[in-house]
């Protein structure tokens, strides 16, 4: 081991370099890395983020408004396991909000006069079928070129030839420059453009290009080891999901279904230095940014919102310009909205795709620009009796049950299905109530189907071709059908919205067991469905002695449990009480 000799410079120099040292701290403090609370608001803020950790939120979250941040700050834990806490130096996965990275490396290009917009697909790919060739870079950036969601799943080990043959060879939804189908697949064939036009990986050409003149040095697709040592690790509905690096990844970054529309790993530091860069010419010049940001095409029937390049483009509660674009991969959440014209910027993460990070951020606006909110229940500390007192197995009805399971600073409340789902995840209105019906119809549709081998409606709930509505049903159910036999017949369980996350559940009956489907839904399709052994539970905080609530970030809905006696358990709802015998000591 080579050693060095202890040189004691002067006090003056000293001084000098400790002066140094604190300039630079305070310099990387204006880039948002580590904990920042500023203000009542910053401190509102905290105090309602840590108030959701109970109910089972964890991830991270930035707030600033007018170049100042307010908050920056991890919640929960980043690693259960490890018991690692998320702080804002924790890196996570930003999934579909990394497609305005490759739309803002296209447009890099663009200002370098490497080729343009309009440019068609044919001027790169000369081996594109005619039906392809005319598609153009604008067209992709816009999701309108008529190229479908993706061509396989996202952790496929695809090669970019073996991609770009898989997406000639699949017919175009519609003419190019139709309407507008939400295309991963067309944003991978952008990161094929960026790398044949600049002769580089993906990765490579943002890190240069567009992470480093953003002072973004925690972006990319692939961390440094010093970065590595800070990955979340994601969850899903079937447990630790680990962190995006433990699933099939190409040595330079995802493979080329991932690649371009999603595979991001960032901070809540560097997504704020990226709207900073966004405000000059750090990156883009002043055209391209608004090329970047100008809305083109609807998303949807309605008049928002408008889609530009990576961004959803909506009026904001201001009347004001709200750009903000969504991403999850079934184990993360994020949710990134900009209100340039009011000078505010949210960002949240959810390292769990059982906390909506979007409820999150719709509730953070609400706060940020004064509009009416609901606080969660007020907590209060528990003893381990006063929480076993109220654990143990209930009767609810005739043939319904409920599992109350200690955890420590809570409760974990499980219904095996029917009107139990309902009362311990609370009440909702009417008109939410007929929506759940409709999605429990359509649900039921699907799974009839699925029992006599035709999987078409299942793929479009999932907006997917009958094609891959298979492949997804026999990668999900595949598993269970191992362990247990052939799938045999359903009952749907019914449809709720637990921590903003509404999900239609159903129990799956094969030969020798039982298994519960769960159907994700965003808006009115279903975003995903995965397998697990039951429904997940409610989590039920102490309000006092044998007294607990839990509360629905989605529907502000609070629902109040009890135990009066060593024998009942009593959910009080909307509608009244509801009682439960306990059936196990």
């Amino acid at each position: 081991m080579r050693r060095f000799r202890l040189f004691r410079p002067p006090l003056v120099l000293l001084i000098a370099v400790l002066s140094q040292v604190l300039l630079l701290g305070c310099a990387r403090g204006q880039q948002a890395q580590g904990q920042q609370i500023r203000g009542p608001l910053g401190t509102s803020l905290d105090r309602y983020l840590k108030a959701l950790v109970g109910y089972g939120y964890s991830g991270a979250v930035l707030v600033a408004k007018n170049g100042e941040i307010l908050l920056n700050q991890g919640y929960g834990l980043a690693d259960r396991d490890r018991k690692t806490p998320f702080t804002p130096d924790t890196l996570f996965d930003i999934a579909s909000i990394s497609k305005q990275f490759t739309a803002a490396a296209i447009l890099k290009l663009e200002m370098q006069g490497k080729l343009k917009v309009e440019d068609k697909l044919a001027r790169f790919f000369p081996s594109a079928p005619p039906d392809k060739a005319g598609i153009t870079l604008h067209q992709l950036m816009t999701h309108t070129s008529g190229l479908p969601d993706s061509i396989g799943d996202e952790y496929d080990v695809m090669t970019r030839d073996d991609f770009l043959k898989g997406v000639f060879a699949t017919p175009l939804e519609h003419a190019p420059g139709g309407r507008f189908i939400y295309s991963d697949a067309g944003y991978a064939v952008l990161a094929a453009v960026v790398e044949s036009v600049s002769g580089r990986p993906l990765g490579d050409f943002l890190h240069d290009q567009v992470f480093e003149p953003a002072g973004m040095h925690h972006s990319g697709l692939k961390p440094s080891a010093e970065d590595r040592a800070r990955l979340a690790h994601g969850h899903s509905l079937q447990g630790d999901w680990g962190t995006s690096l433990d699933h099939a990844y190409a040595p330079d970054g995802p493979w080329w279904n991932l690649r371009g529309n999603g595979g991001i790993l960032t901070t809540t530091g560097d997504l704020y230095l990226w709207d900073k860069a966004l405000q000059g010419d750090a990156v883009l010049s002043a055209v391209e940014r608004q090329k970047f940001q100008r809305p083109y095409v609807r998303e949807t029937g309605a008049p928002e919102p408008k889609y530009a390049y990576g961004w959803s483009v909506t009026t904001g509660p201001t009347g004001r310009t709200r750009l903000a674009h969504v991403g999850g991969n079934g184990a993360f959440g994020s949710d990134f909205r900009r209100y340039p014209e009011d000078g505010v910027v949210i960002f949240v993460d959810a390292n769990t795709v059982t906390y909506s990070a979007i409820m999150i951020a719709d509730q953070i606006e609400r706060r940020m620009f004064g509009k009416p909110v609901v606080e969660p229940p007020a907590v209060a500390a528990a003893p381990e009796k006063e929480l076993q007192r109220c654990a143990g197995d209930y009767k609810l009805g005739a043939d319904e049950h409920l599992k109350v399971a200690a955890e420590p600073g809570r409760l974990a409340v499980t219904a095996d299905g029917g009107e139990g789902i309902g009362h311990i995840f609370g009440t909702v209105g009417k008109e939410r109530q007929k929506r759940f019906a409709q999605r429990d119809q359509r649900v039921r549709e699907v799974l009839a189907a699925a029992l006599h081998g035709n999987f078409g409606p299942l793929g479009e709930l999932l907006t997917l071709n009958p094609e891959r509505g298979a492949k997804r049903w026999r990668d999900a159910v595949k598993p269970s059908e191992a362990e247990l036999g052939a799938f045999k017949g359903f009952e749907v369980l019914g449809t709720t919205s637990n921590d903003g996350v509404v999900m239609t559940y159903s129990r799956l009956t094969f030969e020798k067991g039982a298994r519960v489907l769960n159907v994700m839904w965003a808006g009115r399709d279903a975003e995903s469905l995965s397998v697990s052994p039951g429904v997940r539970p409610a989590y039920y905080l102490p309000e006092g002695p044998a007294r607990f609530a839990t509360f629905d970030i989605g529907t502000e809905a609070a629902v109040h449990l009890s135990c009066p006696s060593p024998s009942l358990l009593r959910i009080e709802t909307a509608n009244g009480p509801v009682e439960a015998q306990r059936v196990t000591p």
